[in-house]
């Protein structure tokens, strides 16, 4: 039994002629006869009575037309949900962002990319960077936005957007009123500092810093999200070296004080990266391509 069989026979038991099936499906009279007969054959069954020249349904026929009638149903709405998808218009997109992006950064994005993509379903997964890249690879997610990435063959990626980090502490710390800090501050005075987990792009690159100046870092406290970096700060547990985007608030209210570094770049790029060795599905494709094109705005980036 194949679709065009069962087409053919839904339209001669609507018809009950082999010559007007014929002619509405643009076929040859004989062409329907032996449709209908491998049908019957492939399903062990007469479908139609043949007296005269006229063809009536059996029994069995007209159970199978209620079942042909429901099977070309579902091809047909088959067609039209995978047309939806082919147009980008269907589809669920899964995301994978670093905690000061989906949080503090991306809403906005999303919100003006589901305004004009009202039938594409969104999720957003928090991740560090490494379950970030991992998951993309592994088809778990669509796209990663994650903080300097290297090259890497399996994954396509272009730059998105870009942020800075900030010491912060508390506005009872002794550093609270102490201005511009210096390198020689930050290696002298090994303040305790509240961390991301391992594997944080954010930690990676304060550990590449400090490195680089050859400060010694005091980490008192790894925490999994960056609110209760800032909560424990706070409470002056220790200073953290965060997102500036992420401190807006607690800045405006007194709640955090945030103290610049002479000399040190602390800015970081974010990128968008998927999978270079999966096909992307439309919707896919085109909300990368909404995101690269907002990437002209940096400074709107930074604003957050």
């Amino acid at each position: 039994m194949n679709i065009h069989q069962v087409r053919i026979f839904y339209t001669a038991a609507q018809v009950m002629s082999i010559t007007k099936t014929a002619k509405k499906m643009h076929l040859s009279q004989p062409s329907v006869s032996i449709q209908i007969k491998d049908l019957e054959e492939s399903l062990g069954v007469k479908l139609f009575d043949r007296i005269n020249r006229k063809i009536s349904l059996t029994d069995a026929g007209k159970v199978f037309y209620s079942y042909a009638q429901r099977i070309l149903n579902l091809i047909d709405e088959t067609n039209i949900v995978m047309k939806d998808f082919g147009s980008g218009d269907v589809g669920s997109l899964a995301i994978g962002a670093s905690n000061t992006i989906a949080n503090y950064i991306l809403p906005r994005y999303l919100g003006e990319f589901k305004e004009n993509n009202p039938r594409v379903d969104i999720s957003l997964s928090i991740l560090n960077r490494q379950d970030a890249i991992e998951q993309c690879l592994g088809g778990d997610i669509d796209v990663a936005f994650v903080q300097e990435v290297r090259d890497h063959p399996d994954l396509r990626s272009e730059l998105c957007m870009l942020d800075e980090l900030v010491v912060v502490c508390s506005p009872r710390h002794r550093w609270a009123s102490m201005g511009p800090l210096s390198i020689s501050t930050l290696n002298s005075e090994a303040e305790p500092i509240i961390m991301r987990e391992e594997g944080s792009g954010t930690r990676d690159l304060i550990e590449y810093a400090a490195e680089m100046i050859g400060a010694q870092l005091n980490i008192a406290m790894e925490m999994g999200n960056t609110e209760g970096i800032k909560r424990a700060v706070e409470a002056n547990l220790g200073i953290a070296i965060i997102s500036k985007n992420v401190i807006k608030r607690e800045i405006k209210y007194k709640k955090l004080v945030s103290l610049e570094i002479r000399d040190l770049d602390t800015r970081r790029r974010f990128y968008i990266v998927c999978s270079s060795k999966r096909r992307p599905m439309p919707y896919v494709k085109r909300f990368y391509d909404f995101i690269v094109e907002k990437r002209q705005l940096p400074e709107d980036a930074l604003e957050g």
